[in-house]
């Protein structure tokens, strides 16, 4: 599903773009989005965990592109505080792998009231035409419900969406992509 989100993504972004990894983990959507943006573009990671911010800026690092990457500890809803006024709607790509970070500590994942304020926030920085990823891993505890509450406000707001799972189980992940139309 990664992947999918990955190619889905691609297609939205031009070098110089500004992209925004939500959830950065251990780096590698931060990888993917500096990687199709550069020489001169930005991405904006976002996590709750220095270690994942550390392995971030590390990845990033290893690969030369340490240089377009701007990192910021909190949650995902300090995404408006971190999208300077003449950024805001001109956002390429957001991306959030929801759940906990993998290898880490499973107590802390993402939760339904902030992940919905999130991607309304989200929807607001991007542009026309701009692609936000969720990917809803179903899984763990509160996972299902925040899958639920992500389709939901997609409903709500009436955005354009597509809506892919990884297989019929109900916990399988599910992978939502919104295009500001």
């Amino acid at each position: 599903m990664v992947d999918f989100a990955h190619s889905k993504i691609k297609c939205v972004l031009n070098p110089g773009d500004i992209c925004i990894d939500a959830t950065a983990g251990n780096g590698h959507d931060s990888l993917f989005l500096a990687k199709n943006i550069g020489p001169n573009g930005k991405v904006l990671a976002i996590d709750i965990q220095e270690t994942a911010l550390a392995e971030t800026k590390n990845r990033l690092k290893d690969h030369g592109l340490s240089h377009l990457l701007e990192t910021h500890n909190g949650s995902h809803t300090d995404i408006a505080n971190l999208i300077i006024k003449e950024s805001k709607g001109e956002v390429a790509a957001v991306m959030f792998n929801l759940g906990y970070l993998p290898g880490g500590d499973h107590g802390i994942v993402t939760k339904l009231e902030s992940t919905t304020s999130a991607i309304e926030q989200a929807y607001e920085a991007t542009r026309k035409g701009g692609l936000i990823s969720v990917l809803c891993y179903r899984g763990h505890a509160g996972g299902k419900e925040e899958a639920l509450a992500v389709l939901q406000l997609c409903e709500i707001k009436q955005w354009s969406t597509e809506i892919f799972s990884g297989n019929e189980s109900n916990i399988s992940p599910q992978l939502v992509l919104i295009r500001k139309t």
